[in-house]
């Protein structure tokens, strides 16, 4: 095998406890090439990560067997300090990664730790830092820096090591548009540059159209699919069922020729160009040839919740300053009310004042100036325990609401303390698990479930208390296809079954468009723009100024809008209803 390069031939692996994570698994990297893994939590995206970069068995043990190599090596035989200096690994969760006190100083860390001279650490900081565009960040603490800063900095710490081989875990699920564009950008480059072999697991399809020269999909620990992304992406049944998703504007295009009566034959060239403007020019053809013909009736936009229900929560003039030299203006006079029986998505970038504005509905902060009203009454007003039961929030990162040995004690911790009866709150206990599809998991400390599963128990511990009001702050964060939208169907359970009041922050415009009716854009502070969602979507241009974009299908079916295509429609399963094929 070439030294750069990497090689798992026939590999089984399980974990001290028992659980079998890989299962024969054959894969090799030729020097230089780019590999994504893809598949839904639990598959065995980060197990393949940890035997590669040494992860297992120096920091987890299990037993393994077949054949592993990197670079002409086995890091299951070298201490960790030796695998890194050819295998450089990066986490989802760059805060994990980051320690020193300075940007320069987290650049410098590792090959300093390897005697590296002065000057060549110096050298590798500099370019790692005119790389990933850090100039002018030296000296800041990487605290203080936005999200895709952070992930930028741990990137730039692992490059300084000089590694063959580049292990990328997750690197954006937990950034917003921004920070995902940065990083994204800054792997783009390290592609380009062709000096190093790279593998990254994802659960974002459609950062990876334009990156990946080979794709493989995992599923219960096995490889279900390898190939180019032309060749995998082929198989649209078999990626749903494994949990995958098919980018927005892959499935159309795949959706929109079956109702056609033609199959979709793409080379990677044009899997890795496939964008809302090429799929709407494809749809358009197919309208002119006469295969695809647009219904007549529009399809009717969804109506937010109505206009006589009273209010759940209100924000009066609201501003809020986080203490500092100079203090930070989070929140600049904000006027937002929301009825109850609402599903409200509220977007914008990190540091937009979106978390901040909740934290005030929840009472964690208390407005440096305004009033927040919760159900008619000044908050500062409501007693603590009387909270809990009105307003229900979980927060970005659920190792912050988690403490109890076990998932049904920390979903009956809430429950004792708000005087539920015991035969009531084991109940609410058991219905709560299956809502999340942990049930399973009763009696397991929460700290051994993966980060996804910990964040739907954070979901059903809120849940279960039965608030009127439920906040979802980043639902998505680490969340795979399938866990996403099983949390927003929670959320709308709650809001339809129980009658309830949703607000959803979100930095995922298509789960936005298929479950908010009302959206809020949020930009330094302020309420960019309010209103139902599909009329919210179509305004591009104040979009783009927050640095967001409006879902794939909601372009398309503007650049449809000629031919008859409702310009309200924002959701896949929205364009195709309003076509119909043509088969001769």
């Amino acid at each position: 095998m070439e030294q750069s390069g990497f090689e798992l031939d026939n590999v089984t692996f399980t974990y001290e406890d028992g659980a079998q994570a890989l299962s024969n698994i054959s894969l090799k990297a030729r020097p230089g090439e780019f590999i994504v893994v893809l598949g839904a939590n639990g598959a065995g995206k980060s197990t393949l990560c940890f035997l590669l970069s040494g992860v297992v068995p120096h920091i987890y043990g299990g037993k393994r067997s077949g054949k592993v190599q990197v670079s002409g090596r086995d890091p299951w035989d070298d201490p960790m300090y030796v695998t890194a200096q050819y295998c450089g690994v990066l986490l989802q969760d760059p805060e994990v990664q980051l320690f020193n006190p300075s940007v320069i100083s987290e650049l410098a860390f590792g090959p300093s730790n390897l005697k590296v001279d002065r000057e060549t650490i110096l050298e590798r900081a500099e370019q790692a830092m005119e790389l990933l565009h850090l100039k002018g960040l030296e000296r800041r603490n990487p605290r203080d820096l936005s999200g895709g800063q952070k992930q930028r900095v741990a990137l730039g710490a692992v490059l300084t090591m000089r590694p063959r081989l580049l292990v990328l875990d997750e690197p954006t699920s937990q950034l917003d548009p921004v920070g995902r564009w940065e990083v994204v950008d800054a792997i783009h480059q390290l592609k380009s540059a062709g000096e190093m072999t790279i593998l990254m697991t994802t659960h974002e399809t459609d950062d990876i159209l334009d990156l990946a020269d080979q794709v493989v999909v995992l599923d219960r620990g096995e490889i279900i699919l390898s190939g180019s992304p032309a060749e995998v992406f082929s198989q649209p049944e078999t990626l749903r069922a494994a949990g995958i998703k098919i980018p927005d504007a892959l499935d159309i295009l795949i959706q929109a020729d079956q109702a056609a009566g033609q199959k979709t034959i793409l080379s990677d060239e044009q899997i890795r160009t496939m964008g809302a403007d090429s799929v709407g020019k494809s749809l358009a053809a197919l309208i002119q040839q006469g295969r695809l013909e647009v219904l007549p009736q529009p399809t009717p936009a969804r109506l937010s919740g109505r206009n006589d229900q009273p209010f759940a929560l209100e924000a009066h003039e609201v501003t809020y300053q986080y203490p500092g030299y100079p203090p930070v203006t989070a929140l600049q006079n904000i006027n937002l009310a929301v009825r109850t029986g609402e599903l409200v998505g509220i977007v914008g970038q990190n540091g937009s004042g979106k978390s901040t504005l909740v934290k005030c509905f929840v009472g964690l902060l208390r407005p440096t100036s305004g009033e927040i009203r919760v159900e008619g009454q000044d908050i500062q007003k409501v007693p603590v325990g009387e909270m809990a039961r009105r307003v229900g929030m979980v927060l970005q990162n659920p190792d912050y609401q988690l403490f109890t040995i076990s998932s049904k004690e920390e979903i009956l911790f809430g429950l004792n303390n708000i005087g539920i009866p015991i035969e009531e709150a084991e109940k609410r206990v058991l219905e709560v698990l299956r809502w999340v599809d942990l049930e399973k998991e009763i009696e397991t400390f929460p700290f051994r479930m993966s980060f996804g599963d910990r964040r739907k128990l954070a979901v059903a511990a809120t849940v279960a208390l039965d608030p009127k009001v439920l906040i979802f702050d980043e639902p998505t964060t680490a969340q795979d296809h399938r866990g996403r939208y099983q949390l927003a169907e929670i959320a709308r359970r709650f809001r339809d079954e129980q009658g309830r009041t949703v607000l959803m922050i979100t930095h995922d415009m298509d789960l936005i468009a298929r479950y908010a009716e009302r959206l809020v854009v949020m930009w330094n502070g302020k309420i960019l723009l309010d209103g139902p969602t599909a009329q919210v979507f179509s305004e591009k241009e104040a979009l783009e100024r927050s640095f967001l974009h409006p879902p794939v299908a909601a372009e398309v079916a503007r650049s449809l809008s000629r031919y008859g295509v409702p310009e309200t429609v924002v959701t896949p399963e929205a364009l195709l209803a309003c076509l119909r094929g043509r088969v001769d």
